[in-house]
């Protein structure tokens, strides 16, 4: 059927072709390409027709690489064209052909920003079934206020865990999803149906106690750091490992905000940590 068309039929079905074409003869100069890649191309066209890959300008060097991903700047946007590479027969160059994938590159990196926007709102960490840092202070926040309009105790507890990169390594096939979902069940058979828990940073736990003043909130650490020492940590190879942990402990006073009242929790864990032995 095609031995039965005329040169121009031919050329005319080539220059209707969806997909960019340019043919490069042995020597590597770009001896053609059909209109739609001259569109695509612009102005850059004239720079790369009848000229090798050395003659071009570095930025247009790409357009003569095999099966490869092109970027190419214009005054608009980039431009991102997928290239696939067929010899000609009998041995006469090679032709590129060129996709315009732009249109679907925008396509995702508009999903990327989105899914990075999710993130960003998610209130659930999603490793420790947890309330996450956003979640938890949008719950500190009213709390905080509570206590400087009725002046009620308030106190909250930095959990650290020292070793969770130990830990990690011990179970480089594992996630360290067991392992806070056990310290979440141990952590809420020990608080109040108004305490809150949720996983402030990768080997952070943040307690918020209402109606708690310092001391009981020492208590209440005691009592975590007895139950830690027999916790069944799961999916362990070593037997003789054991949590490292440290703690931070605040409890809010007359004209703290959000931001004092974790600060002064932070320099106390920070001064516990620094003791913990290497």
């Amino acid at each position: 059927m095609v031995g039965q068309l005329s040169a121009t039929q031919l050329e005319s079905l080539i220059q209707a072709s969806p997909l960019g074409m340019m043919l490069l003869n042995n020597s590597g100069q770009a001896i053609w390409m059909n209109d739609l890649l001259k569109d695509i191309l612009g102005e850059q066209a004239d720079s790369i027709l009848n000229h090798s890959v050395d003659e071009v300008p570095e930025t247009l060097q790409s357009m003569y690489a095999e099966n490869a991903t092109v970027y190419l700047d214009n005054d608009e946007e980039t431009l991102c064209l997928l290239t696939t590479t067929r010899p000609v027969e009998g041995g006469e160059g090679v032709m590129q052909f060129f996709i315009d994938a732009t249109s679907i590159r925008l396509i995702m990196e508009e999903r990327d920003q989105l899914r990075r926007e999710l993130e960003e709102y998610r209130l659930i960490d999603k490793e420790s079934g947890m309330p996450n840092h956003r979640a938890l202070f949008q719950s500190l926040e009213p709390q905080v206020a509570r206590s400087r309009r009725y002046q009620n105790p308030l106190s909250v507890i930095i959990m650290q865990i020292n070793n969770l990169d130990a830990y990690i390594a011990q179970n480089p096939k594992t996630s360290p999803a067991a392992l806070f979902t056990s310290l979440r069940y141990l952590l809420n058979d020990q608080l109040r149906w108004a305490d809150i828990i949720g996983r402030l940073d990768k080997n952070e736990i943040l307690m918020v106690l209402p109606e708690t003043n310092e001391e009981d909130a020492h208590k209440l650490v005691d009592k975590v750091n007895q139950r830690l020492s027999i916790l069944d940590i799961p999916e362990l190879t070593d037997a003789s490992f054991h949590l490292s942990t440290s703690y931070g402990i605040a409890e809010w006073h007359k004209g703290d905000d959000v931001g004092l009242l974790m600060m002064r929790a932070r320099e106390q864990l920070n001064d516990q940590t620094e003791a913990v032995p290497a």
